[in-house]
Formats: structure tokens, C-alpha cells, sequence
């Protein structure tokens, strides 16, 4: 088939000093020196020493346990919701949280190795309860629910795998006030150095990370659940519980198209094919301990992206593309789509061959731009190997034309990779991509 030439369609491409300026002194001065969130006032001790000692890092047995969890969240979020619900960023009173679901209340899904009694949530996990009171009091919701999945059952228990735990809330002004006390707690202990005001971490004498460094064998701060006390009714959903169970196990729909899987058509045609396919233990490993090396060069883009996602109220928001069976989310900020995409170049590109050197990140944003119908939108590229610090970010306003063509050509990739039979039957993925793809043998072409 022909190739869709989307530097065509760029009619200008605006470098903006402004925002790139504003971006970096955001960084630097907008946010707090200490970002808290809700699972730091579940366990303030280790919280504080989480901070104040970067180095120390769980042992691999213990992320491996941490990765399935992770898995699970993901696999049965997408099971018994919709994108747009999943993981929902919020933020009160200098506290942020993420929701694992939050439509029209707030549900938090947990992993357990150990059995919960169905009648002791609150005396054996008080920080589940304390973790969803919170997220409620900051949504202004009485009601909400954890849902535990039990990950080593024994398979002669009469105990259900999965637990849906509704529990109500009445006095949110109470977690609220709760809360202010736990975080103001906690930033005068990082700013003075002396965590001994800080309550002693549940975890002592458990294999916790930070024995070698912390306090809580001497400190006399006793662990507390003011919040979780707040809980008016807890109770187990049998109902709930079933009914999530049978559609955890009903047959399982395609892999949902995202924007990036027609940017990149063949590459998704053979992903969605391997998804169908078991994965062994090891790759599974090697592909998290390959994400792990990559963290240290990753720590400026994620932070630029965290900013971007979680700014100030209003800045951003990411609203769904309207086109089945496109099932993805496009993050608008300041009323137009943005991308931020990190480059491996040591210098950087002039702005006129920019479309020629990286017609995957135009034709992205020109998807999003012609499915959200924004004719203009931003494109933020950080150079890692760029050595002078004031030319590492750019950003870009880039102007489209003929919206409607670069939409046709969306949903033409969406209805081909949908009824492929052969990848040849999809647009070719840019050719520097083949040097590193694993699919090049079974696509014929290099």
C-alpha cells in the first residue's frame, strides 16, 4: 500500500521559548520539596526514610512479588473497567493518591500472599482501610471498595480467591483533618532531620527494608489507625465478588487498539499475536531487570511527564478517542495534545528536517491532533545525550493541515489491523525501527 507521508500535512512547526521556560522553572521552584502522597500516611516512619535513603532498594525476590502485583492491577483492572477509569490521579490539601478504579466511587485492588478472614479487614489489614478512606475523603465519597485477591490460595479452601469489601465512611471532614496532621507530620520531620516524632513502622522485626537505618526500636510513637477507626461498616460483597470472578474468567476480547498500535501497525499486528501466547517466567524477568537499568537516564523525562499529567488543576486532561475500537486516552494540555518523546541523538535536529527525521512522533500527534480534532499540537523532545543542559528540552507547536485526510488514514490502520490476515497487508513501520525489532524474521521486511 501507499505511504502516508505525514510531513505532508505539517503546514508549521513552532519552536515555543515560553513554555520550555516555564517547564523548566516549574520544575525547579512550582512543586514542593517533598511530594506526599496517600501511601506515605499509611506508614510515615518509612516514608521518611524511603527519602532519606534512595539507595537502599528492595531485594529482587521481594520486587518480583511487587512486579506480580502489578500485573494483576493491570489485568484485572482492564477486565472489569474501562481506560478511563483505571489508575486516576487526584490530589487535596498538598496530599496526592491514584485510584485503581474510581468511577462511580473509589475501589482499591489489592494482592495478598496471606488468607484475610472475611470478618477481620479492619484488625488485619487497618492500611487497606485507611489507604481507601482517604481517596474517599479526598473525592468527597462516603462509600467505596477493596477488592483482595488472595495470590497462593489453597486450592482446597473454601475461601474465595477474590474479596469485595464495601465500606462506608460518614465523617470525611474527620479523615481530612486526619490527614493535614499526618502530612504536616511527616514534611517536618524531612525538613528537621529527626524522624523520632514519627509513629514506629508496623513492619519492625518483619524484613523491612530500612531496619539497618531507622528508629522504631527505640522511638515510644505508637502505630495508629485513626482513620481506619472512622470506617462506619465494613462488609463482604459475596455478589460482587462472584460476578467479578466470572468475567475475570469469560472469554477474553482482543487486546484493545491503542493510537500507538497504528503509528507502528506491523509491530502491533505481532504483539497482539504473542499476547495469545504464554510467556515464560524468565523473559518476563530479564524484560523488568532491562526497565530497572533503564531508570537512572530516565529520571528528568519522567519527572517532565509527572509535571505535564499532574500539574495544576485545570492545566491538564486526558479525554478518550472517540472512534471503536480505538480504546485510548489523549492527554490535552493547555486546550491542545501533547507527546514527550526522548530522542537518542547527541545534537539536536533542525526543526525543518524534524517530520523527515521522526515521522513516528508526527504521525502520533497527528492522530491525536485529527481524533480530538485540535489542528494544532505540542511536542516536547528531551535530548539525553545532549551535553548542555539549556538544549536538552524543546518544545514544539506544531501546526496540521487537512485534518480529515490524517484521520481517514487512522481509521483506515485501525479496520487493516484489525482484519489482518498477514502483516504485509499493514503500512510498513519506519525502517531505523527494524535494526531493533524482534519481530524482523516472521515480517519479511528489513
Amino acid at each position: 500500500m501507499a505511504e502516508f507521508d505525514i510531513a505532508s500535512f505539517v503546514s508549521r512547526i513552532e519552536a515555543n521559548r515560553s513554555v520550555k521556560d516555564a517547564l523548566m522553572q516549574g520544575l525547579k521552584t512550582r512543586r514542593p520539596p517533598y511530594r506526599v502522597s496517600v501511601t506515605d500516611l499509611t506508614n510515615l516512619k518509612q516514608a521518611y526514610f524511603r527519602r532519606k535513603h534512595p539507595e537502599i532498594v528492595p531485594p529482587l525476590e521481594k520486587q518480583q512479588l511487587m512486579w506480580a502485583g502489578t500485573g494483576f492491577h493491570k489485568t484485572f483492572g482492564s477486565a472489569v473497567s474501562s481506560e478511563q477509569y483505571l489508575e486516576q490521579f487526584i490530589e487535596a490539601d498538598g496530599v496526592v493518591g491514584k485510584v485503581d478504579i474510581y468511577e462511580r466511587i473509589p475501589v482499591e485492588v489489592k494482592t495478598t500472599s496471606t488468607p484475610v478472614d472475611t470478618e477481620k479487614l479492619l484488625k488485619q489489614r487497618p492500611s487497606y482501610v485507611e489507604q481507601l478512606g482517604m481517596y474517599c475523603a479526598m473525592v468527597g465519597a462516603n462509600e467505596g471498595e477493596i477488592i483482595v485477591y488472595q495470590r497462593q490460595a489453597d486450592e482446597m479452601s473454601a475461601s474465595p480467591p477474590l474479596l469485595v469489601y464495601h465500606v462506608t465512611f460518614p465523617d470525611l471532614e474527620s479523615i481530612r483533618v486526619e490527614m493535614r496532621r499526618r502530612r504536616d507530620a511527616l514534611l517536618e520531620a524531612l525538613i528537621s532531620n529527626e524522624p523520632g516524632n514519627l509513629p514506629a513502622c508496623p513492619w519492625l522485626h518483619r524484613q523491612c527494608d530500612y531496619s539497618s537505618v531507622c528508629d522504631c526500636h527505640t522511638t515510644t510513637v505508637k502505630q495508629g489507625h485513626e482513620i481506619a477507626a472512622l470506617a462506619a461498616e465494613v462488609y463482604v460483597d459475596s455478589t460482587a465478588g462472584q460476578r467479578l470472578i466470572d468475567r475475570m474468567a469469560g472469554a477474553k476480547p482482543p487486546p484493545a487498539l491503542r493510537i500507538n498500535d497504528i503509528v507502528f501497525p506491523r509491530k502491533a499486528y505481532f504483539e497482539r499475536l504473542k499476547q495469545q501466547e504464554p510467556a515464560l517466567a524468565e523473559q518476563v524477568r530479564e524484560q523488568k531487570e532491562e526497565y530497572l537499568r533503564t531508570l537512572d537516564e530516565r529520571g528528568f523525562v519522567d519527572a517532565l511527564r509527572d509535571s505535564l499529567r499532574y500539574g495544576a488543576p485545570g492545566e491538564t486532561q486526558r479525554i478518550p478517542v472517540r472512534h471503536a475500537p480505538l480504546a485510548d486516552l489523549v492527554q490535552i494540555w493547555h486546550n491542545m495534545p501533547i507527546i514527550l518523546r526522548d530522542p537518542k541523538f547527541s545534537s539536536l535536529v533542525e526543526r525543518e528536517r524534524l517530520p523527515r527525521t521522526f515521522p513516528h512522533y508526527f504521525l502520533r500527534l497527528g492522530f491525536e491532533c485529527a481524533l480530538t480534532d485540535h489542528v494544532r499540537g505540542r511536542l516536547l523532545t528531551y535530548y539525553v545525550k545532549v551535553p548542555k543542559d539549556d538544549a536538552k528540552l524543546m518544545v514544539y507547536d506544531v501546526t496540521f493541515r487537512i485534518l480529515d485526510a490524517i484521520r481517514r488514514e487512522a481509521i483506515q490502520r485501525v479496520e487493516l489491523l484489525e482484519g489482518a490476515r498477514t502483516a504485509l497487508e499493514l503500512p510498513k513501520c519506519p525502517s531505523w525501527l527494524c535494526s531493533y525489532c524482534d519481530y524482523i524474521v516472521e515480517c519479511g521486511e528489513a
